[in-house]
């Protein structure tokens, strides 16, 4: 065998003791724990999102109550509750279900009194003064109180 015959290779691994192996498991583990903290901010995110729509279905859930009670007075379908007792409310609707925003709302209206008596054409006036509250509860408990302030004419002294 001739010295020129043999091809030198250096030993493999004499000079490498695993750190290509042991940085790559360091990124590994970076990365996880990047992985792992995004998805938990985009849970967090996405409750955040879904309370807001709760929120929101809430509110339309009580305008919508105001609404109708108001289109029933307008037309005669409800009537106000006597104007006795200034403070005295009387609810104007049972639980009403609205499966379309997910959630139900209750309405009262209350007798708050009544303004000065004027003279007009019909004779001696006063405005009745009212509120009508609306408290709505959608998903997740979220909740909202909307309330309304109206006045009626009607001959003083009822």
């Amino acid at each position: 065998m001739r010295k020129t015959d043999i091809h030198f290779r250096p030993e493999r691994g004499r000079h490498e003791k695993g750190a290509a192996l042991v940085i790559s498991l360091i990124l590994l583990l970076v990365l996880t724990v990047l992985g792992v903290s995004t998805m938990s901010t985009a849970t967090m995110e996405m409750r955040m999102a879904a309370n807001n729509q709760f929120l929101e279905n809430a509110f339309q859930l009580a305008e919508t109550g105001l609404d109708t009670d108001l289109a029933q007075l307008n037309i005669g379908i409800l009537a106000a509750p006597p104007a006795t007792i200034a403070g005295s409310c009387a609810a104007t609707t049972a639980a009403v279900n609205v499966p379309a925003l997910g959630g139900n709302y209750r309405n009262t209206m209350c007798f708050i009194g009544e303004g000065m008596a004027y003279m007009n054409s019909s004779g001696l006036v006063t405005n009745y003064y009212f509120q009508n509250n609306s408290q709505a509860v959608a998903q997740g408990q979220a909740s909202s109180l909307q309330s309304l302030g109206m006045s009626i004419i009607g001959p003083a002294g009822l």
